[in-house]
């Protein structure tokens, strides 16, 4: 059940989002623009599920074609990373520094 909800399920909304944005741009062309507006926000939330799976989505996706969004939606990814470390690591040892 977790395995749906924190990897498949938000891979397969990773790639939807990314294919949605990557076809808004004809084929050989590169958009700079940066990652604004909701698909920030679907791009952090995604990555803060399953980090490691939508950041690999979505910057392979883009990289070629959307270079600076997937420049972004990697960052955010490692930022995810950073976020599940701190809250498996640190979360454990509050809590138990709380109890005693």
């Amino acid at each position: 059940m977790y395995f749906l909800i924190f990897t498949l399920i938000p891979g397969i909304i990773a790639f939807f989002v990314m294919r949605n944005e990557k076809s808004a741009i004809p084929e050989g062309q590169v958009d700079e623009s940066p990652l604004s507006g909701n698909v920030w926000w679907y791009v952090l939330i995604l990555d803060l599920l399953a980090p490691i799976i939508s950041a690999s989505i979505f910057y392979y996706g883009w990289k070629k074609r959307l270079p600076k969004k997937a420049k972004t939606a990697n960052n955010l990814g490692w930022l995810a990373i950073l976020v599940w470390v701190v809250v498996w690591i640190g979360g454990p040892i509050l809590l138990s520094s709380i109890s005693s």
